[in-house]
């Protein structure tokens, strides 16, 4: 088996532990080079239809658990005859072999460990998955102190019967509450009973019940009262020891009714205050019983516990070889409508339980209809017993740009959207302060609850005064204006009052206040404009005149004699002359000849 490679991914390379139903291996994930830990079913379950229907079920319930006090399941699928399971790999200890090697725990220590393997129950509790197997065996204790309980909704029985199937005694005799015993439905408060019991091994360091016969552990289980914690070791407080009865009362209705509950007693104990548990004495029995009622009803009693203990093994028996009695098969409800799935199982006695929501991510799929149930089609139930069922639901994002931010808010969660992420977002116009300027996913996208949507809020400009810069050197106009978080256009211009290489003029004008960030235009100065002089010799006066006012340059006509009546009327003489470089604007002066 080592070396072997899972879905061309896992490569098995340690076998770390071994089971009835699993060996466990260390393992190498190629795709995302980590560690991870793959328990490979023994091959005699892959027989079984039921249990796989059952096992692909659990194995993705249970992977959608992620909480730090949860051993996360990554993935799951078969190879050939072989079934398998990635999981999370930690390094550390389960607490079966940490009170077999260390014996009993410190009842602070013992108390936080039971804290928080409450905080994974709760969790899963709330998630509709029950554990049916809380015992030291599953309890990991990692290198750094850090509680992880492992099997969640994973198999444990390999008798075809399902896997946490309501009518089949599961879990380990010495850790199952009287319901499990007596193959009756269970709940979360069946992990808590099961709980107080690892919390009482870690105090006394065995087991409240025990024996080679499994069917008599079940009998004490549902008929005997555990001797006290403290009877065993008198130094346990008695308020820890208060916590530990209630968890394992006999009757459900008596024990902490959540996994919370039970924390926060737990959380007193551990801080030194009053907890919510009270000593109570062995249910059924009172305070004071005198001796002669005590001895006339001994054999009573006795009678009682014989007719108990045949109860008990019938039950256990009956659900364990038949079944539990009389069943009918669940049916394959997928495809159909909830009001569809809902007469069809109350045709055959049975009742469609939770209804559990899935909402579409591709608009070819069917809206309304079931995708998957909870026993699979198949498995046989007792009339009565519920189904339940995912049914696909569609939401698509509305349009909300253009709301105010409240508003957006407010259609958002009466849609059934449960994560909102807001983001400001200066704006220009102030009309687009407190709205929506832009939302993701855009309107019309498929979604769920589960969706964060991204909603952009307009938000008002944070407003500077613009510094003056017109005069100063342009590394320092611009220096000056990007220190003070400006944007900088520069352009140039010819200039005989500026001197070249300094801030002609700006804008926005210097001291106006604009948005932060917002672009100023400087107009540097290169200089005087310098224009060659054209040659106007020999032109009539206004031609002279058009053509130096064409270049820039201002004409000044003077007159001279001339003796050449052919010269009477032109230019006869220029300064400065033709070809000479001057500033844009100067004066030529011009000679017109005359008699």
């Amino acid at each position: 088996m080592l070396g072997r490679v899972f879905n061309e991914r896992y490569r098995l390379k340690e076998k770390i532990g071994s089971g009835g139903m699993a060996d466990v291996y260390l393992a190498d994930d190629l795709l995302l080079g980590r560690e991870v830990a793959v328990k490979v079913l023994h091959p005699q379950f892959a027989s079984d239809p039921s249990f796989i229907q059952r096992f692909r079920h659990e194995a993705q319930a249970a992977a959608n658990l992620n909480h730090p006090n949860i051993v996360n399941i990554y993935d799951w699928g078969n190879e050939e005859e072989l079934y398998y399971i990635v999981m999370e790999y930690v390094e550390g200890r389960d607490l079966k072999e940490i009170l077999k090697n260390e014996g009993r725990i410190l009842p602070e220590r013992a108390a936080e460990i039971a804290a928080e393997i409450c905080a994974a129950l709760q969790f899963a509790h709330r998630h509709n998955l029950v554990h049916r197997d809380i015992k030291p065996h599953n309890v990991f204790i990692t290198s750094l102190g850090q509680v992880k309980v492992m099997d969640f909704g994973i198999a444990r029985e390999g008798n075809g019967g399902g896997m946490t199937q309501t009518g089949v005694v599961m879990g380990t005799p010495q850790y199952i509450s009287p319901e499990q015993a007596q193959g009756l439905q269970v709940d979360g408060r069946s992990d808590i009973y099961s709980l107080g019991v690892v919390l009482y091994e870690m105090l006394t360091g065995r087991v409240p019940f025990d024996d080679p016969s499994p069917v008599t552990v079940a009998y004490k289980h549902v008929r005997e009262d555990p001797v006290p914690p403290s009877v065993i070791d008198p130094e346990i407080p008695p308020t820890l020891e208060a916590i530990v009865m209630k968890a394992m009362a006999k009757n459900p209705a008596n024990r902490f009714q959540t996994a919370q509950e039970m924390k926060a007693d737990l959380l007193r104990f551990l801080e030194g205050m009053p907890v919510t548990a009270t000593p109570v004495l062995p249910e059924g029995v009172t305070a004071t019983v005198p001796v002669a009622a005590a001895e006339r009803r001994r054999w009573g009693w006795a009678a009682a516990g014989v007719a108990a203990l045949l109860v008990v093994i019938g039950v256990v028996l009956a659900l364990v070889f038949s079944g539990g009695g009389a069943k009918v098969e669940v049916p394959n409800l997928e495809g159909m409508s909830e009001e569809q799935a809902r007469q069809t199982l109350e045709g055959l006695g049975l009742v469609l339980g939770e209804v559990e929501d899935q909402y579409i991510e591709d608009a070819s799929q069917e809206v309304g209809v079931v995708v998957s149930q909870d026993p699979e089609w198949g498995t046989l139930l007792a009339k009565g017993e519920k189904v339940n069922v995912t049914v696909t639901r569609e939401m698509k994002m509305p349009r909300v740009t253009g709301m105010g931010k409240d508003e957006a808010e407010e259609v958002l969660r009466e849609l059934g959207v449960r994560v909102i992420e807001i983001v400001n977002e200066e704006v220009e116009d102030e009309d687009d302060i407190g709205i929506v300027v832009s939302q993701e996913p855009a309107s019309g996208k498929l979604i769920s609850p589960k969706t964060r949507v991204k909603l952009v809020v307009g938000v008002e400009q944070t407003k500077v005064a613009v510094p003056d810069v017109v005069g100063l050197e342009r590394e320092e106009a611009v220096t000056r204006l990007r220190d003070a978080g400006f944007q900088v256009s520069v352009g140039e211009e010819a200039s005989s009052e500026v001197a070249a290489g300094k801030v002609i003029r700006q804008s926005p004008l210097a001291n106006l206040k604009v948005a932060k960030g917002s672009r100023v235009t400087i107009v540097v100065s290169t200089g005087p404009a310098m224009v060659e002089v054209p040659g106007v010799i020999d032109e009539t006066a206004d031609n002279a005149k058009d053509i130096l006012r064409d270049v820039g340059l201002k004409p000044v006509q003077h007159t001279q004699v001339v003796v050449d009546p052919s010269k009477v009327g032109k230019v006869v003489n220029q300064n400065p002359a033709a070809g000479e470089m001057v500033e844009s604007g100067s004066n030529v002066h011009i000679y017109v000849g005359t008699l």
